[in-house]
């Protein structure tokens, strides 16, 4: 019978699986896109590893599908880092306002996570050159992060 791992050992876990998960994958900037995961989770509270798990996870549900809700309860993640991961991902047919309005009733993780996620998103130094598309996005994810924030 193995032993029942701690949080900060899944934080690893997780470091672990999204590293090699997205290790083909580059951002719009053309860098590893791990390292958005891990500034992501850098702008969450450092102190919970749960949280800090939800935030390395973020996008593993909604960009690889093959991470299902038991895969990750099977590779030992709890169900508050099962739920949060998995509660970032856009449902099908909802918009984007319904979206950021269902991540605003979760004040514990979701809305930390996805205000980390705005903030690093609206970095434009991230963008090898900037359009008016990337300015539309930057004001949806500011009216985003306005209303996550109140």
């Amino acid at each position: 019978m193995s032993k029942k791992r701690d949080q900060w050992e899944m934080l690893g876990v997780m470091i672990q699986i999204v590293s090699e998960a997205f290790k083909d994958d580059v951002d719009k900037g053309g860098k590893p896109y791990v390292l958005h995961c891990l500034e992501v989770m850098y702008g969450v509270d450092q102190t919970d590893p749960e949280q800090m798990q939800i935030a390395m996870g973020h996008d593993l549900p909604e960009d690889k599908p093959e991470y299902t809700k038991q895969v990750m309860k099977d590779l030992g993640f709890s169900e508050r880092v099962v739920e949060g991961c998995h509660g970032m991902k856009h449902r099908p047919g909802e918009s984007y306002d319904d979206y950021i309005k269902r991540i605003s009733l979760d004040p514990k993780d979701l809305t930390p996570c996805k205000l980390s996620d705005l903030r690093h998103n609206s970095d434009i130094t991230r963008l090898k050159g900037v359009r008016k598309k990337d300015f539309d996005r930057l004001e949806k994810y500011n009216k985003s992060y306005i209303y996550l924030s109140n």
